[in-house]
């Protein structure tokens, strides 16, 4: 009963503080915000009902370790991206991604969304480890808003970047880091 108690409560505070941002960012328009809050919401629900095994789990040691392998790619992306951000993209904030400087070093010369695509990766893995028909639903939610969050952010970098921005979309995709390694 504590289990479900306390995990209840983790969520209700991963929400408010999702919730806040997502107002935020409604506030200011910043569609791609509104994206990546949901979906982060939705990503540390799974998690945490994951972690408590609130539902049952079908066990293919398998997928559980691909799962578990796909952590690594991931963490890279989230937090090299996010690294980047704090250092040499000079936020005029405490948030790392209001950056005021444009970055393409790093992961950013990989891929143009490394912290949405890390986090899309994150919840395919979270969904192989937890191997449930809920965490398939809120894995694949999670996806979709991070892959629109994605998509979005592409208008907003757009607008506040400008040619700049344009350029470094030609000579970079999105999420298919395959394509970028290759040349």
């Amino acid at each position: 009963m504590y289990r479900y108690i306390l995990c209840a409560g983790i969520c209700v505070v991963v929400w408010i503080i999702n919730v806040r941002w997502i107002i935020q960012a409604v506030r200011e328009r910043i569609v791609s915000e509104i994206y990546i809050h949901t979906g982060l919401g939705i990503f540390f629900t799974l998690l945490i009902f994951g972690m408590f095994k609130l539902w049952t789990q079908f066990d293919i040691l398998w997928l559980q370790i691909i799962g578990l392998i796909l952590y690594v790619p991931s963490g890279i992306l989230v937090f090299g991206s996010m690294f980047k951000l704090k250092h040499k993209g000079k936020p005029d904030t405490a948030d790392p991604t209001s950056t005021t400087t444009f970055v393409d070093t790093g992961v950013y010369r990989i891929v143009r969304q490394p912290m949405t695509l890390g986090m899309a990766i994150w919840s395919i893995a979270l969904i192989l480890v937890f191997q449930s028909i809920l965490s398939i639903i809120l894995g694949v939610l999670s996806f979709f808003c991070f892959w629109m969050s994605a998509r979005k952010e592409v208008e907003y970098n757009t607008r506040k970047f400008g040619n700049e921005y344009r350029e470094y979309m030609k000579r970079v995709p999105m999420w298919n880091i395959f394509k970028r390694l290759r040349k």
